[in-house]
């Protein structure tokens, strides 16, 4: 009997190392295409004309005008870290209800709470979407004021504050002493001593205070009054006037109505569509949150937009605006709901 050789053996071994070489290199080789052509559909966290090989670079003796906007990347990073994750999670805009909109655990709690109590009373319209109405547009789109456009309605109404044309808002009891004459303020004091007395805690005692930094979204965009102090003006809000154009110019007038909406009224379906926005852009959570709204800022809109301005004897301020409108349909006015006295 012969003894078996193993030259086949060997070189059947030589072949499975050979072919093993090349499927890793070619696994490699595939690996760095997938990497090259991931970082090629990727854009860097800098956006910026000098960076993005797809746009002309900048000339560098261009005029001190000429400067390029930076690109809005809202949610791209997010979106790529976390994939299809259910936080980010886009349902379709058509068939939400004003509560998918501005819906959170912290809000879906406290309202628990109220509806047990019996404070208040949420329809069934409130979680089923009715309206065909399309959703007011991102504020990415949004246009900013400038101070000059402010003071134009300032002009048109001297005696206009961030909280209306009220001497003293009634839900702060906040003064507004900057346009108002002192014999104004004087009434107000002696007609309202429980709202000035408010307005002296709130203004002298920080402890009675309570701190936007720990509350939640909900809190902070819906009762904003709450964590109001009476620091700053009209003239100094440009960001909540401008989110109150944004919102307002996409809604229509109607010359013939039953029904006037209050800026109070408006100003509380604007606070539940700048809540959405925090749904939907987590992203600018932080610098929506900073956005307090108030009717002072629903006036300044309609008299930027040109909208006929009804002051009646009571101090409060009414609109001609459609009901049809997306604003009044898709967002919720959480103070229609509130029975027993509550109030948002």
């Amino acid at each position: 009997m012969s003894q078996p050789s193993t030259s086949d053996d060997r070189l059947s071994h030589a072949n499975l190392a050979t072919e093993g070489g090349q499927l890793a290199e070619g696994h490699v080789q595939k690996k760095a295409e997938q990497s090259s052509i991931l970082a090629d559909s990727q854009q860097p966290a800098i956006v910026h004309p000098n960076f993005d090989p797809k746009q002309s670079p900048l000339d560098p003796a261009r005029p001190l005008s000429d400067i390029p906007e930076p690109a809005r990347r809202l949610n791209g990073q997010l979106r790529r870290l976390y994939g299809n994750s259910t936080r980010f999670y886009q349902p379709n805009a058509d068939s939400l209800s004003k509560w998918s909109l501005i819906a959170s655990e912290a809000l879906a709690e406290h309202l628990s709470l109220l509806n047990a109590a019996q404070l208040i009373e949420l329809p069934d319209s409130f979680y089923q979407n009715h309206s065909e109405q399309p959703l007011i547009s991102t504020l990415s789109d949004m246009t900013l004021l400038d101070m000059s456009d402010i003071q134009q309605a300032i002009r048109a109404s001297p005696k206009l504050n961030r909280y209306g044309f009220l001497p003293t808002d009634s839900s702060t009891g906040i003064e507004s002493g900057n346009n108002s004459d002192n014999g104004s303020n004087n009434d107000s004091k002696a007609q309202n001593p429980a709202l000035s007395m408010r307005a002296l805690t709130k203004r002298y005692n920080p402890d009675e205070l309570l701190n936007s930094l720990y509350a939640d979204d909900w809190q902070v965009i819906l009762q904003p009054q709450q964590f109001e102090t009476g620091e700053g003006s009209l003239a100094t809000d440009i960001m909540a006037c401008s989110v109150a154009v944004h919102a307002l110019k996409q809604c229509s007038t109607r010359k013939s109505i039953n029904h006037s909406y209050s800026a109070a009224e408006i100003c509380q379906h604007v606070r539940s569509y700048l809540l959405s926005q925090i749904v939907c852009e987590p992203s600018q959570r932080h610098a929506y949150r900073q956005i307090r709204l108030f009717a002072g800022h629903i006036i300044v809109a309609a008299y930027h937009l040109g909208w006929e301005i009804q002051v009646r004897a009571d101090g409060q301020s009414y609109f001609n605006i459609s009901s049809r409108s997306g604003l009044l349909t898709r967002y919720a006015n959480m103070q229609d709901y509130e029975i027993n006295g509550w109030s948002s």
